[in-house]
């Protein structure tokens, strides 16, 4: 890969450098050339509605938000999530993750088809690529650092691991991200949109929406569950069996070491009360080791340029940038 290759797809120096020799930037890169030009990767982002957001019945509420703020499904599609895409895809931030989410992630992920939607951005500056909007619309994970305004406030995220959705941070990882996708997916699912010969923009908002159509497949493979944590232990506690037994005796977060140990047993309980396991052990883990930074953090918005004297951004900018 050329050294400048990355130069116009993240504003991250150490990323351009470690993405220089990651295999799924660079076969990414090839791919998405044979689809699109490069520079369409700064219109287009992505959404994945992962299996909780399907769960908590979020799918309809967060594609209404995203339109209403420019953000326009173009292409859809499913994927599912297994141990090896999930480590690869978070490959520079799950060095971070503690012992207790490496326990519950695989269960968490693994237990439904996710929704993996294709935006293109109408409203974003001509210096902002897509995926940098999204990415400082969308908020931190981490529940403790939300603001109201965050999309992640609004669809009403759970707790640190509940949080719905996830998002490339920049071109780069748009890239990089459809690349693991499409090993399940290949890339005729969104290739006519990013080559341009699909509907365009404009028609979008007028066609039928292609998330929206894949809605009623993903809700039957997910049962609906309200993601309370009192609620979901009362159901447990009311049932039959190991977990029935273990919500009676270990209904506190102190207790949260015998619920992990019951996960690594791999026996999960079937239908809604799967859910009321997750959503038990999602609220009481601690989600990252203290003191450990991930490998590569997600960019801030203010390291892109407003113009071609690469002017930082002023924090007035980056907060124009926030829906």
């Amino acid at each position: 890969m050329a050294a400048t290759a990355l130069n116009t797809l993240t504003a991250d120096p150490a990323k351009r450098e470690v993405y220089r020799y990651d295999t799924y930037a660079r076969e990414g890169l090839r791919s998405f050339a044979d689809v699109a030009e490069l520079r369409r990767s700064h219109d287009f982002t992505f959404v994945v509605l992962k299996p909780d957001a399907i769960a908590g019945r979020r799918c309809e509420l967060i594609l209404g938000i995203l339109r209403d703020e420019g953000w326009l499904p173009a292409a859809a599609t499913t994927i599912r999530f297994d141990p090896l895409l999930t480590r690869e895809l978070w490959r520079y931030q799950f060095n971070a993750a503690s012992a207790q989410r490496i326990d519950v992630v695989d269960h968490l992920l693994g237990s439904g088809p996710a929704l993996l939607v294709l935006l293109y951005d109408t409203r974003r500056p001509a210096w902002m690529p897509a995926s940098v909007r999204l990415t400082a619309a969308k908020g931190s994970a981490d529940p403790e650092a939300a603001q109201h305004s965050d999309l992640r406030t609004r669809i009403g995220r759970v707790n640190g691991l509940l949080n719905f959705i996830h998002t490339a941070d920049d071109p780069a990882d748009v890239i990089r991200e459809l690349q693991l996708f499409s090993y399940q997916t290949g890339w005729d699912w969104c290739r006519g949109a990013l080559s341009g010969s699909g509907p365009q923009a404009a028609d979008w908002s007028q066609q039928t929406d292609p998330a929206h159509a894949l809605l009623d497949t993903v809700h039957a493979a997910v049962p609906a569950h309200d993601l309370d944590v009192y609620a979901a232990l009362s159901r447990l506690s009311e049932g039959t069996g190991r977990w029935a037994s273990l919500a009676q005796r270990a209904g506190t977060s102190a207790q949260v070491g015998e619920w992990l140990a019951e996960l690594r047993q791999g026996a999960m309980p079937d239908g809604a009360a799967r859910w009321d396991v997750l959503t038990v052990a999602t609220q009481w883990i601690d989600c990252n080791e203290h003191d450990v930074a991930p490998i590569l953090p997600t960019s801030s918005a203010a390291a892109w340029r407003a113009d071609t004297d690469e002017r930082l951004l002023t924090e007035q900018e980056v907060e124009s940038c926030r829906v």
